[in-house]
């Protein structure tokens, strides 16, 4: 996987504020360690595992600043794994 793919969905993952930063995941390691495919289950995962308090939340308090914080995260979540599946398309056309 290029250099370049990695940073663009670490970026997705990466949140700034105005005090902090904040990743969801850092997936540099990971991909290292593991296939490309084996990251792309685990963001599934992390992605479900998310939607799932969504839904629990939006049932329990529409009212709640968390649910506007799970839909920023699964956004990023769903942006990273378009970027490296991208990739994989790329590759496969070659």
């Amino acid at each position: 996987m290029s250099r370049e793919t990695i940073q663009e969905a670490q970026d997705f993952l990466t949140m700034i504020s105005e005090d902090r930063v904040k990743r969801i995941i850092d997936i540099e390691p990971l991909l290292a360690r593991h296939t490309r495919d084996s990251v792309l289950s685990l963001l599934q995962d992390l992605y479900r595992d998310k939607e799932k308090v969504l839904k629990k939340l939006i049932h329990e308090d529409k009212t709640s600043s968390r649910i506007n914080e799970l839909i920023v995260a699964m956004f990023r979540i769903h942006m990273a794994m378009k970027t490296i599946e991208g990739e994989k398309e790329e590759v496969k056309a070659a």
